[in-house]
């Protein structure tokens, strides 16, 4: 009997997921419980704090390397760029259920959320969202709506193949 022990049966299942699904809606909610499911292989789903600089961070949904979390957690509350550090070391993959479309009038949430994107990519996570629309229209006037373009760039790669088969570096 001979196995092989090369296979990365994660990558296959995230291979053939939409890891971008848009409308945010009860549907989209449905996927991204199963592909949760799927990729932490059923494992047991609980919350888990962090802790970063004395504070805790609480993650609602973590099993085997995988983390799920709704936008409003990581994005509406008063995080910086090292609690997104702490997160994308902790977790290879984030489900990120319901990100809104952003206006100017949400500038800190959208500066928050560049900041989540840029952790998580620089340390390989695989990101599985869903939103209210699509990445070069979540974000398209205001102050700072021109830096947000490398955010979308940056979420079209991470939707590639070839982003998803990096190992992830935290």
């Amino acid at each position: 009997l001979e196995l092989d022990a090369g296979v990365d049966y994660r990558l296959d299942r995230l291979k053939a997921m939409d890891v971008y699904i848009t409308p945010a809606n009860a549907k989209a909610e449905s996927r991204l419980n199963e592909d949760f499911r799927s990729l932490s292989i059923g494992g047991h789903a609980a919350p888990v704090t962090l802790q970063v600089q004395g504070r805790e961070i609480i993650i609602p949904m973590v099993a085997e390397g995988v983390a799920m979390a709704d936008f409003k957690d990581l994005c509406e509350n008063p995080l910086g760029p090292g609690d997104y550090l702490e997160i994308a070391s902790s977790f290879h993959t984030l489900v990120l259920k319901r990100i809104p479309k952003l206006g100017s009038e949400k500038r800190d949430v959208a500066k928050r959320f560049v900041t989540l994107i840029d952790a998580l990519y620089e340390a390989n996570v695989n990101l599985i969202c869903s939103a209210n629309a699509p990445a070069e229209a979540l974000y398209t006037e205001g102050d700072g709506a021109f830096e947000f373009e490398r955010t979308v760039s940056r979420l079209m790669e991470m939707q590639s193949a070839d982003y998803m088969a990096q190992p992830h570096a935290g």
